[in-house]
């Protein structure tokens, strides 16, 4: 970053999150003693609808959420009724499908053509980019990396095993998502009574209200702090796994006192 001079606006990280359409996170409820008795309340409502779809999300240090790509499953494409609900007078989002749900090496290269490069050129000018991946395969391909060196794209992948301490979307942002699609999902179960299913119709509205109150420039910029990635300060993850107490350094120091005495 001090070598080609990086800055916060310049500063992303990108990484995937999987969502069943139709299942909640575990929820708190409150009610009476007497309610809870009669057992009339014993479980949550849930739709149950397991079908995955995937989030390709990127965000800036400097406190900006690059558009949304949610990859649906679907064996002939995308369905014009699953896209229904996008507003055009909102921010842009991408859709696309696979037969998993799942993002691959050609999704992962149509997204850093599609929405990173063109998303991010104009603000850094002429000026490199860092990209902040995990070690994924489709982060790694040939294809994937020669786009990146030939548009001034810097990547920096994590360690294996420390994404969760180490990447800001996963320390900051992801599980606040998470919560806030479980709230949006139990309005919207509630609001039907439990009689309206869940389906890949009703999931972008249902994703979009989560996205819009979790991605906030404030809570972005929070979640860059909290790795030590911009500011750029390495005792931030450092101090989490010292260990040493203060008796143990002043014992040590006790000693070394004994020695230099002798």
């Amino acid at each position: 970053m001090q070598e080609y001079n990086i800055k916060d606006r310049d500063t992303y990280n990108a990484d995937k999150k999987g969502f069943f359409i139709g299942i909640t996170n575990r929820t708190k409820r409150v009610f009476t003693k007497a309610v809870w008795v009669s057992k009339e309340r014993m479980a949550a409502i849930q739709d149950g609808n397991r079908e995955w779809i995937t989030l390709i999300a990127c965000v800036g240090a400097s406190g900006e959420a690059l558009p949304p790509a949610l990859v649906y499953t679907g064996k002939t494409g995308l369905r014009s009724g699953w896209v229904d609900d996008v507003e055009t007078e909102k921010p842009q989002v991408f859709f696309a499908n696979s037969l998993s749900g799942w993002s691959n090496n050609e999704l992962r290269l149509a997204w850093l053509e599609q929405v990173f490069e063109r998303f991010t050129k104009e603000r850094a000018m002429r000026r490199w980019r860092l990209l902040i991946l995990d070690g994924h395969g489709s982060h790694v391909t040939t294809e994937f990396i020669n786009f990146c060196d030939a548009h001034k794209i810097l990547l920096t992948v994590f360690p294996p095993h420390a994404t969760h301490t180490l990447q800001p979307l996963d320390v900051g942002l992801f599980s606040p998502l998470a919560s806030n699609y479980s709230c949006e999902l139990d309005r919207h179960i509630h609001r039907s009574q439990g009689l309206a299913g869940v389906t890949k119709r009703e999931f972008y509205s249902i994703f979009w209200a989560a996205w819009s109150s979790t991605m906030t420039l404030d809570s972005i910029k929070k979640s860059f702090q909290a790795t030590g990635v911009w500011p750029m300060d390495a005792e931030v993850i450092l101090k989490r796994f010292d260990n040493t107490t203060t008796r143990q350094d002043e014992a040590l120091k006790i000693g070394e006192h004994g020695d230099s005495d002798s």
